[in-house]
């Protein structure tokens, strides 16, 4: 599941290329969660806090703190260069003064639907190396589930239920072979939960919330290791 960002002080921009994003992700088979920033002092802060984001559409010509301005702070406070950021712009001056921050792309407005497109072909194309897949069994059939798009998985009597943001998928297996099947960003929380924490929206000592405001409570024996490695892996997200 991607992580996608929208900052630009025209909100009509911002639900015309969120629309734009639905549509076109739809027809790529892809998970995503969207973010909407109207001003760069809200997007840095959003960075700030140590939330990540795949690719981030960033209008140049923001009031106050501008989008050359976000993008410094993004790449040079934070040392954050994994971000793709796309600027979008009336103009098409900037390209040397944008260099330096290593753009994936540069957009003029009004957005082309086929541009838009474009960008996340090449986003997507970007991406497929890093993508794991947890494989299972269901009768004499194999599906493979991208992990990035599981927002926790959990015990149902003898099956496996896998929730993603938009069904949930089971099959007959234990929990707790799951666990080093997945990658490290998952943990388990309670004897019937494993999440993936860069879905994890809210968490506090006795449980999480999810992007789709689901609450999971977090058992006792697991209290000090969630709280520890959540805490350490944001940290570690802040030195980037």
């Amino acid at each position: 599941m991607y992580r996608i960002g929208i900052c630009d002080d025209d909100k009509s921009v911002c639900e015309e290329l969120g629309g734009m994003t639905e549509e076109i992700l739809a027809e790529f088979q892809e998970e995503f969660v969207l973010q909407t920033w109207y001003s760069g002092e809200d997007l840095c802060a959003y960075f700030d806090a140590g939330n990540v984001c795949d690719l981030l559409f960033l209008d140049i010509e923001l009031p106050g703190l501008s989008g050359v301005d976000a993008g410094a702070f993004i790449r040079d406070k934070l040392e954050n260069g994994k971000t793709a950021i796309v600027y979008i712009s009336w103009h098409t001056g900037y390209a040397m003064q944008l260099f330096r921050f290593q753009p994936m792309d540069f957009l003029i407005k009004p957005l082309a639907r086929d541009e838009v497109k474009r960008v996340f072909r090449t986003f997507l194309k970007s991406m497929e190396g890093r993508r794991v897949f947890l494989e299972y069994q269901t009768g004499n059939k194999y599906y493979r589930q991208a992990c990035d798009d599981i927002l926790y998985l959990y015990s149902d009597d003898k099956k496996v239920r896998i929730v993603t943001p938009h069904e949930e998928k089971e099959f007959y297996g234990k929990l707790r072979d799951m666990l080093h099947k997945l990658p490290t960003h998952f943990i388990q929380i309670h004897k019937s939960f494993i999440i993936n924490q860069d879905c994890v929206v809210q968490y506090s000592y006795d449980n999480v919330r999810m992007i789709n405001d689901k609450i999971l409570n977090i058992s006792r024996p697991y209290k000090n290791m969630v709280r520890e490695k959540l805490i350490h892996d944001r940290k570690e997200r802040e030195a980037w």
